[in-house]
C-alpha cells in the first residue's frame, strides 16, 4: 500500500508534475518577454498623448491650462474718430472710447470733451488758461446719432488687446466716469480728448505707445498744425497766430501730433501691441467709415496769406502818409483823419499788446508765453493812441511823434531779431500787417508837423 501510494504520490509529483512545472515556467517566460516588449510600446503611446495634449494649447496660442481655463473675454474696444464740424471748436474733430460687451449687446462710449458755455464762470476759466472738462459714459448709438446729424463724419475701429488689458482699460476708464474723477483742466495741446484716450491706451500697454512714437519727428508743429485748420476763418486764423508764441513753432513728435483725433486715427495703425502672438498685431485696425459727411476733411498743407497781409500793412501805411502829406498843406480834416484813424490804430494794437504781455504772468496759457508779437503788438501804442486824441485840442503833438517813433522803432526791432538765436517764432503775417503801418503813421505825423497854412508847429 505504501508503494502503491508512493506510486500515486509519483505520478503527480513525479513526471507529471515536472512536465507541469517546466511548462509554467516556458509560459511564464513567454509572458514576461511580451511584457518587456510591451513597456516600451506603451511609454510611446503615453508620451504621444501628453505631447498632443500640450500642442493643443501650444497651437491655440495658450499655455497648457493649469485648473480651468478662464471663461472667454466677451468685451471689444473701439476707437471712434469724428471729423470736424462747422463750429471753430469743431475744426479739431474729436474721438472717444467704445466697450461693447457681445454677451448682450450694450455698447458704451466715454467722451472727454465736455463742456459748458452756461457755466458762471466759463469765460474767467477760458481767459486764465483753466478750462473745465469732463468726461462721461454714453449710449455709443446716440453718440453716433448725434454726429449724423451735425453731418460729421465718423470712423470706427477695433482696438486689439489682451484680455488683462481689456479688463484694465475698463477699470480704468470706469474709475474715471466718477464725480470725484471726471473732472480735469483741458489743455488744447498736451491735455484734451484726443489725448487723454491716448494715454489710457498708453498705460494698459506698458508704455509701448510712448516708446514707439516719441522719438520720431511729426515733420511739423503745433502754430501750423492750428494755422491749416482754422484758415478758412479768418478772424480765428490771425488770432490764433497772434497769441502763440515761440513755444508753439519747436518740433514735435508723433506723440505730441496725437493732440489731434485724425492723427491718432493714423499713427496707432503702425503701432504693435508685443503681447498678441508671436509678432504681434496692430494696436489699431484700419478704419471703417460709420457716418460718411458733406464737410470737407482737413487739407494737409496750408496757404500762406503774409502777401495779403502785406497788402492791408501796406495801404494803412499808405493811408497815414498821404493824410500827413495833405496835414503838410494845411488840410485840417487831414490832420483830424491821421489823428482819429492813427488812435484807433494804437488803441486797438496797443491794447492787443497789453493783454498779450498780461498773459505770460497772470494765466496758465503756457503757449502764450515767450511771444515775440510783443515787438509788433508794443504796449506803448497803447498811450500813442491816447495822446494823439489829446493833441488835438492841446499842443502834444511833439510827444506823439516821439511815441510813435518809439513803436515803429521797437517793430523793426522785432524784424531784425529774427536773425539772432531764440529768436525764431513764426510771425511773419502778424509783422507784414503791422511793420508798415506803425512805419506810415510815424512818418505821416513827421510830414504834418508843420502846416503850410498857419506856418506854425502843431
Amino acid at each position: 500500500m505504501e508503494d502503491s501510494r508512493s506510486c500515486g504520490a509519483s505520478y503527480f509529483l513525479g513526471s507529471p508534475v515536472k512536465e507541469y512545472q517546466e511548462l509554467a515556467r516556458k509560459v511564464m517566460c513567454l509572458r514576461l518577454i511580451k511584457l518587456v516588449v510591451a513597456i516600451p510600446r506603451l511609454f510611446f503611446f503615453v508620451v504621444l498623448a501628453f505631447a498632443l495634449k500640450m500642442g493643443t494649447g501650444l497651437l491655440s496660442g495658450q499655455a497648457a491650462p493649469f485648473g480651468e481655463d478662464p471663461p472667454p473675454s466677451t468685451l471689444d474696444v473701439f476707437l471712434l474718430t469724428v471729423g470736424p464740424g462747422d463750429a471753430i471748436w469743431e475744426r479739431f474733430g474729436h474721438n472717444a472710447l467704445v466697450f461693447h460687451d457681445t454677451s448682450d449687446g450694450t455698447m458704451t462710449a466715454y467722451n472727454w470733451g465736455i463742456f459748458d458755455f452756461r457755466q458762471h464762470d466759463f469765460v474767467i476759466r477760458l481767459a486764465r488758461g483753466r478750462m473745465r472738462y469732463s468726461m462721461r459714459g454714453f449710449p455709443a448709438l446716440e453718440l453716433i446719432e448725434s454726429y449724423r446729424s451735425q453731418d460729421r463724419s465718423v470712423w470706427s475701429q477695433r482696438v486689439n488687446l489682451t484680455d488683462d488689458q481689456k479688463l484694465e482699460l475698463v477699470s480704468l476708464v470706469t474709475a474715471m466716469d466718477t464725480e470725484d474723477n471726471r473732472y480735469y483742466r483741458y489743455d488744447y495741446y498736451r491735455d484734451n480728448c484726443s489725448t487723454r484716450i491716448r494715454d489710457a491706451l498708453d498705460h494698459v500697454l506698458g508704455g509701448q505707445i510712448s516708446r514707439a512714437t516719441k522719438q520720431q519727428d511729426a515733420g511739423s508743429t503745433y502754430r501750423r498744425h492750428t494755422a491749416r485748420i482754422l484758415e478758412n476763418s479768418m478772424p480765428a486764423y490771425l488770432g490764433i497766430q497772434f497769441v502763440v508764441g515761440n513755444l508753439g513753432d519747436a518740433p514735435i513728435s508723433i506723440w505730441d501730433e496725437m493732440f489731434l483725433p485724425l492723427s491718432m486715427k493714423e499713427h496707432m495703425q503702425s503701432i504693435s501691441n508685443p503681447d498678441l502672438g508671436l509678432y504681434g498685431a496692430r494696436i489699431l485696425d484700419p478704419p471703417e467709415v460709420v457716418v460718411e459727411s458733406s464737410i470737407n476733411v482737413q487739407r494737409e498743407n496750408i496757404d500762406e496769406f503774409r502777401a495779403r497781409f502785406l497788402l492791408v500793412g501796406l495801404a494803412l501805411g499808405f493811408v497815414f502818409l498821404l493824410c500827413g502829406w495833405r496835414a503838410s498843406t494845411g488840410h485840417e480834416g487831414a490832420r483830424w483823419f491821421l489823428h482819429g484813424l492813427g488812435s484807433l490804430w494804437s488803441v486797438i494794437i496797443g491794447t492787443l499788446g497789453t493783454l498779450l504781455l498780461m498773459s505770460w504772468f497772470l494765466t496758465d496759457h503756457l503757449f502764450w508765453s515767450l511771444n515775440e508779437n510783443i515787438f509788433q503788438a508794443n504796449p506803448s501804442s497803447l498811450f500813442l493812441g491816447i495822446v494823439l486824441l489829446v493833441s488835438l485840442r492841446y499842443p502834444m503833438s511833439r510827444r506823439s511823434r516821439r511815441i510813435a517813433g518809439v513803436v515803429a522803432a521797437v517793430s523793426i526791432l522785432g524784424m531784425i531779431a529774427q536773425v539772432l538765436p531764440g529768436f525764431d517764432q513764426v510771425n511773419g503775417e502778424v509783422m507784414a500787417l503791422t511793420l508798415p503801418a506803425h512805419l506810415g503813421l510815424y512818418f505821416g505825423l513827421v510830414w504834418s508837423k508843420v502846416s503850410l497854412l498857419s506856418g506854425a508847429e502843431y
